[in-house]
């Protein structure tokens, strides 16, 4: 019996959520703040960075040891998460978000959401935002055992789209999320500020907006 040739891997597009698709970080960081502040605990920036990329479920786990917060892991992590869900409802597409979608389809560009967020909370921003027809998949952070800074999340991607790594782009805007992508082998992009590149993957290249990349990735 003849041998069926293998269908050819896609190029794709991969993003992050919170702070790179969503304009979302400012409403995140209040509810770090706010979460802490009701059980008298205080927070700070540089924690706050260092919990941008991670899990719900380990960012709860570090503050709860962190902070020595009273109550359960699911107690906790069921208050916080509610508390995002809210905040994600106010956030707005990112600036250059729909250029970038439109581009990206355009060119035959597979498209996915790559997030530490569950993904029920994904698909309803991504819904609210007018932007859920634009992405084939989403992978959540309650879909892989090991979440960033592993390649998990990215590889799931990358085989659920049928993609190449090596012709794919991530697009991150934390350090573990970029150390995802790189791991998984994608072409990755950082929308992060000039104090805050430091420790980053050496193949990570700096971008200071979405529309940044509309002459970087495959033109049609």
């Amino acid at each position: 019996m003849p041998e069926t040739a293998a269908s050819p891997l896609h190029s794709g597009l991969f993003l992050d959520l919170d702070g790179t698709l969503a304009d979302s970080l400012t409403a995140l960081k209040n509810v770090y703040y706010s979460f802490l502040a009701s059980f008298g605990a205080s927070g700070d920036e540089n924690e706050f960075q260092r919990l941008n990329g991670p899990p719900l479920g380990e960012i709860i786990e570090r503050l709860r040891t962190a902070h020595k917060l009273p109550g359960t892991l699911a107690d906790l992590l069921q208050t916080y998460s509610a508390m995002v869900s809210q905040a994600h409802q106010s956030a707005r597409p990112a600036a250059g978000a729909h250029e970038l979608l439109a581009h990206a389809r355009a060119c035959g560009l597979k498209i996915a959401v790559v997030t530490s967020s569950p993904k029920l909370y994904a698909q309803k921003w991504l819904a609210f935002s007018g932007l859920a027809d634009k992405i084939d998949d989403v992978v959540g952070g309650d879909e892989v055992s090991a979440g960033k800074p592993t390649a998990e999340p990215y590889i799931r991607a990358l085989s659920r789209l049928n993609c190449s790594a090596a012709l794919s782009h991530a697009v991150e805007d934390s350090r573990i999320g970029a150390m995802s992508a790189v791991a998984a082998g994608l072409q990755t992009w950082a929308l992060a500020p000039p104090n805050n590149r430091a420790g980053w993957p050496a193949q990570v290249v700096f971008i200071e907006r979405l529309t940044d990349l509309l002459g970087r990735i495959p033109a049609c």
